[in-house]
């Protein structure tokens, strides 16, 4: 990263002038401007502008954040850089607009996306840049199904992947099947560890998952997951075990469903594990049918974000 300051030096005017004989002295000062560019490769730090100007008073304003309701969300909602940050010291209302900044904002630029599944509900974007396109042979990783194979169907299509479909919900399914030659579903979940839960799913930590599979020493070209929270569960143990590693591209729906210090700090950490991984968002959107407003965000926002991470 390059980093370029310039500055403008208080100048001071004197004009000297004789009113009634008595000799005046006239001061005309010019504040303070200090601007400091980063260049990087990342589209969060290609350009990023601070002002600060010292008012008479001596108090140093922040010009770049502006004014009015956003002012507060430019100042403690983070996009960026979130792997440096000490989470447990920041406060309630930074954790707020933090996480509800962060997964709504890109980091990466990636050149060609293409949309797999339908243009709605069940459809997630893949960055098709050369350098982490998927080639075959590959493996995706597709959790949370419901019924709706569209992402499934056009990603092995298109790429020649074999794509593994697991959703424990869809009770009416065999626990196994082969939809087609390159679409292979399980009836199963993953979470935070293996156990059956209360409704009798089989939920699968990540590496287990890789094990029953024989994919433990292969990179996973992308993983898809929209399983209703239970990534909040998974993320930390993909994390902590190195499964994020290798992976390639990670496609996650993410739900924010409480604006409690109690809840937002977990799962903070967990999107800071993704980006202590390697793993940066290149697109983001904001799933319309969860839209809701959130106290203390002068914005719509939504429950259900579905973000869109490579590692390059």
């Amino acid at each position: 990263m390059e980093f370029r300051m310039s500055y403008n030096v208080v100048r001071g005017i004197v004009l000297i002038g004789f009113i009634g004989g008595v000799v005046m002295f006239f001061f005309h000062f010019r504040s303070p401007v200090v601007t400091l560019i980063a260049n990087s490769d990342t589209v969060a730090d290609s350009l990023v502008t601070l002002k600060y100007v010292t008012n008479l008073e001596g108090a140093t304003l922040r010009t770049d954040i502006g004014t009015g309701p956003l002012s507060v969300v430019r100042e403690k909602g983070r996009v960026r850089n979130l792997a440096e940050v000490d989470l447990d010291k920041m406060s309630s209302q930074e954790l707020l607009l933090t996480i509800h900044s962060y997964v709504d904002s890109n980091q990466i630029i990636c050149q060609r996306k293409f949309r797999m599944g339908n243009i709605g509900d069940g459809g997630w974007e893949i960055c098709d840049d050369p350098d982490v396109r998927p080639r075959e042979p590959c493996i995706i990783y597709s959790f949370g199904i419901s019924n709706d194979f569209s992402f499934d169907d056009d990603a092995a299509k298109m790429y020649g992947c074999h794509v593994y479909s697991f959703d424990p919900s869809m009770t009416k399914e065999k626990d196994q099947f082969d939809r087609s030659s390159n679409v292979h579903f399980y009836k199963i979940g993953i979470d935070g560890k293996t156990y059956v839960n209360s409704q009798q799913w089989k939920l699968f930590a990540h590496r287990d998952i890789r094990k029953m599979l024989g994919h433990a020493n292969s990179t996973i070209a992308v993983i898809k997951m929209d399983v209703e929270s239970s990534e909040w569960g998974a993320i930390p143990e993909m994390f902590e075990s190195g499964e994020l590693a290798n992976t390639r591209q990670l496609l996650m729906e993410f739900h924010i469903v409480s604006s409690s210090r109690d809840y937002l700090l977990p799962r903070l950490k967990a999107i800071q594990a993704i980006e202590k991984s390697g793993l940066r968002i290149f697109y983001t959107h904001k799933n319309h049918a969860c839209g809701t407003t959130v106290a203390g965000f002068p914005l719509m926002r939504t429950m259900c974000y579905e973000v869109h991470y490579l590692r390059r």
